[in-house]
């Protein structure tokens, strides 16, 4: 029973790291933004030039990750020097950093329990405790899939409207309600780019997931092949 309990510690703190990474790879670097920037026309649709948007996504990211406490950028728009973001844009992206600050925090306590679940496991004997850490992550998956897939097509079917719920969710203000004919910020990641971004998240998770799946199962029969020669 022990060994269980901490089987499914394990893959759930495992199943928030996978998360964690899926999320940060599109959204902590800059290839994404670049991709949508060029596909959107987002240079030619608000008037700045590539090194300059190129320096307000840096900045962007910078500032998600909490290396820096401030978005004060002077740009180039349509020839006129202007700051990027409005107030209405800073108080909103503060809250974004808080949301990003609590998911690291998260995602810290899941490493923790993955890395002490793992090493205690070793408490015992090594391939028993691997075995059921791995039909754990098996189970897990499968439950995963039960739970989340229909969540994930609901989504995908009507993103705009799994969007307002989730602002409305995690965020206690109206803040994030931006007007594209004033705020530049929701020109540079309009609604097409979020539903784009959380498919590339879905993506990754899943391919992670089944990368570690198949090992999963691989392992297991490799276990259990030894097992009938011996």
């Amino acid at each position: 029973m022990t060994k269980w309990i901490m089987a499914a510690i394990n893959t759930l703190a495992l199943m928030f790291i996978i998360l964690y990474v899926s999320v940060s790879l599109p959204t902590f670097t800059t290839p994404f933004y670049n991709y949508a920037y060029d596909k959107n026309g987002t240079h030619e649709l608000i008037g700045i030039s590539e090194q300059d948007l190129d320096r307000v996504t840096r900045l962007l990211i910078d500032y998600m990750r909490g290396s820096t406490d401030s978005l004060d950028i002077i740009v180039q728009i349509h020839g006129q020097y202007r700051p990027f973001f409005s107030e209405i844009e800073i108080a909103h992206m503060i809250d974004v950093q808080d949301l990003f600050m609590l998911g690291f925090m998260v995602r810290n306590i899941a490493i923790l329990l993955f890395i002490a679940t793992l090493l205690s496991g070793f408490l015992y004997e090594r391939r028993p405790v691997l075995k059921e850490y791995a039909k754990s992550f098996i189970y897990g998956t499968i439950a995963l899939i039960a739970t989340l897939g229909t969540l994930v097509f609901i989504i995908f079917l009507d993103f705009n409207t799994a969007f307002t719920i989730f602002h409305e969710i995690f965020f206690d203000n109206d803040l994030w309600i931006l007007d594209p004919s004033v705020d530049l910020l929701i020109n540079i990641v309009p609604l097409q780019f979020f539903t784009e971004l959380f498919i590339v998240i879905v993506a990754l998770f899943v391919l992670i997931i089944t990368a570690l799946l198949v090992s999963c199962v691989v392992y297991l029969q490799r276990i259990k092949k030894a097992g009938s020669i011996q």
